[in-house]
Order: C-alpha cells, then sequence, then structure tokens
C-alpha cells in the first residue's frame, strides 16, 4: 500500500498469546515504544539501557538480513540470553524505510 507515493510501513507483531496485530508505525519509530504502547506488553523494564533483556523479539527469517545489523553490546547481551540466531532487542532496533510488512514474535517472558 502506498501513501503519497510512499510505501506504507506495515508491522505484524504476534504478541505473547499468539495474537497477531498489525501496526503501522512511523517510519525511524523505535520498535520497543511501538510494542509497548500499541500491542500493550511489558518490555523493555530497563528503559532500552540494554541490560535486561526483556525486549526480545524473534524477527521472522525474511526480514532478519533487512534490518542493520546489532551492535556489539546487543550481540554480547543476545549471547548472554541464549538468545536464537534470528532473536533481536526491540531497544536497539529503528524502523528503517522500506521494510514494508516486517513480520515479528515477542518472545515469551523469562
Amino acid at each position: 500500500m502506498e501513501v503519497s507515493g510512499l510505501a506504507e510501513l506495515l508491522l505484524r507483531v504476534t504478541d505473547r498469546a499468539g495474537l497477531v496485530r498489525t501496526l503501522n508505525p512511523s517510519e525511524g519509530a523505535q520498535l520497543m515504544p511501538v510494542l509497548r504502547d500499541q500491542v500493550d506488553v511489558t518490555i523493555g523494564t530497563c528503559g532500552g539501557e540494554l541490560s535486561c533483556g526483556t525486549c526480545l523479539v524473534l524477527l521472522d527469517q525474511r526480514w532478519a538480513g533487512r534490518l542493520p545489523e546489532p551492535g556489539e553490546d546487543e550481540r554480547e547481551l543476545l549471547e548472554a540470553l541464549g538468545a536464537a540466531p534470528d532473536a533481536r532487542l526491540a531497544c536497539q532496533i529503528a524502523l528503517p524505510a522500506g521494510v514494508e510488512q516486517l513480520a515479528l514474535t515477542v518472545a515469551p517472558e523469562g
């Protein structure tokens, strides 16, 4: 779908209860507040300071390579958490242009 000549950013989120929601966040928005505010999940208890891992999301494999690579601090925390290869921290993802229909799952708590 296009709006004013620009592709509309759609985000398909599967929440912790297994419910699928389609969101339309702004380009450049940080993923963590979008999920916290629009999906109503408790994530980011550290406020995005890379110390808790509660904003762990699992990216659809088709999209994992289309986002910027995680930085060193994020990689270290993902490793410490024993996260899956397709996992990222929502606090470290700004939604870029050209990522229409990004699909992800909010990881289970704990």
